[in-house]
């Protein structure tokens, strides 16, 4: 990058932050959505006292910002993430002579896009995974260097996330969130089941979950307790639709949702909400999976890391379990939810930005963070340090993390993620096929992308 915003990209800031103030939300791990990857809970690993520690990988520097300001852009989080931050921050200052200030924005997108627009962004600002295909294209990051932010170590699906089209890599991750299968051991040992009996494959759900459906009706009461819930949002369904020879964006970033494949890829989603196995949260009265799951509404559940913390502390009675998400036409998928930082290409405090990012992404900054958060380091090495190995459920999310796709849909992924969201309950109430609903919300979506440019 030229360290300037050029014209024409401003022009298409301009013109896209009104629209993109209503559309774009916050999706990955410390985010403001409970539902979709809100972070919660504290990691099982061993982080220890690691939060009393100060940086020890940039000791040639020490000092070298004494009365200098980094300012970093965040997002609001829940008391453990505001815990954490505040150490990586004290750390920060305490090893460089410098002060850290966070500026924390209330509606993030929006907000940092007006600071783009007056250049006045903070020198450090996170970036939501979902997000990054369309702020690489402002012209607002600097590129990064492989060797100097140890991306190496990294797990290569999450910086693939954060590389842009022409290859450069503009934020490093500093966390990430995948999807797991939680089972509730007593609901399933009711209906005559084990954990084992649950497949590893998705080819073998409807006749598992009808059955398992029948028996929880016939024990608990019809309708009282949900075989498994789902979500109506791409956020969760993108690994299914997605799998095949279609994708579901065109070259231009346009919504390309009625191919063959992506077609049957929804019809089988609906299939199986039409046998009654899949419920969503609403379906049963209540607000997200973790509810749905934590008062034993639902036997099953696909759910990110973030509800572990909650399932501990607010639903500690419930004895569940934990294993892999099931493989989908062959293939194992997950999805991940990363946050990155970016360094703002207009900054004055670029060593200082650089510093920040090589220590909060470091092992011990990732301990720190990750711990506090309730998210999963993004490199392997963080990882065992933490020993997220030990514990049964954080195993099996850092194991999905391989094989997880992250939440992104090309620089539109809000408005596609909104159209489909319109008309995809349309298809569940059998008012339109599969067909009929992914072309009604191919057709909405670029209309809207066509409008915004």
């Amino acid at each position: 990058m030229n360290g300037m915003i050029k014209k024409s990209k401003l022009s298409k800031l301009l013109a896209l932050c009104l629209t993109l103030a209503m559309l774009f939300a916050l999706a990955a791990c410390g985010g403001n959505n409970k539902g979709g990857s809100n972070a919660g809970g504290n990691s099982g690993g061993n982080a220890g006292d690691s939060g009393a520690n100060t940086p020890d990988d940039g000791g040639s520097d020490a000092g070298s910002f004494t009365g200098r300001t980094l300012t970093v852009g965040i997002w609001g989080g829940n008391d453990q993430e505001t815990a954490a931050i505040e150490q990586l921050k004290a750390n920060f200052e305490a090893q460089y002579g410098c002060t850290v200030e966070l500026k924390v924005y209330t509606d993030y997108n929006t907000q940092i896009q007006a600071d783009f627009i007056g250049k006045t962004a903070p020198d450090v600002f996170y970036v939501n995974g979902s997000m990054f295909p369309f702020f690489s294209t402002l012209g607002v990051m600097d590129p990064l260097d492989s060797a100097e932010y140890e991306l190496d170590k990294f797990y290569p699906n999450l910086i693939a996330a954060f590389t842009d089209a022409d290859g450069n890599v503009l934020c490093v991750p500093k966390d990430v969130s995948t999807l797991a299968t939680y089972y509730n051991i007593d609901l399933l040992e009711s209906a005559g089941y084990t954990p084992d009996d649950i497949p590893d494959s998705y080819d073998e759900y409807k006749a598992f979950l009808v059955d398992l459906q029948a028996k929880l009706d016939e024990v608990h009461g019809k309708n009282q307790i949900a075989a498994m819930t789902y979500n109506q949002d791409l956020a969760r369904n993108l690994f299914i639709l997605q799998d095949g020879n279609d994708g579901l964006i065109d070259a231009d970033g346009k919504a390309a949702l009625t191919g063959d494949s992506v077609v049957k890829n929804a019809e089988f989603i609906l299939d199986l909400v039409n046998a009654g196995v899949w419920k969503t949260p609403s379906d049963l009265g209540l607000g997200w999976n973790g509810e749905a799951f934590g008062t034993g509404k639902v036997a099953i559940m696909e759910e990110g890391n973030w509800v572990y913390g909650t399932l501990r502390t607010d639903y500690s009675d419930i004895n569940f379990g934990v294993k892999a998400m099931p493989t989908y036409n062959g293939t194992q998928y997950s999805m991940s939810y990363t946050v990155g930082y970016g360094i703002y290409s207009l900054s004055e405090n670029k060593d200082m930005a650089s510093a920040w990012i090589k220590y909060v992404t470091s092992v011990e900054g990732e301990t720190i963070w990750c711990s506090g958060a309730g998210c999963l380091p993004p490199r392997s090495d963080a990882a065992t340090a933490m020993d997220v190995e030990s514990d049964p459920v954080w195993k099996v999310h850092a194991e999905m993390t391989a094989y997880s796709i992250p939440e992104q849909l090309g620089n539109n992924y809000s408005i596609i993620n909104d159209a489909y969201r319109n008309y995809l309950p349309l298809a569940v109430s059998g008012e339109m096929s599969a067909a009929e609903f992914l072309a009604a919300a191919e057709t909405q979506a670029n209309q809207e992308i066509a409008n915004a440019g």
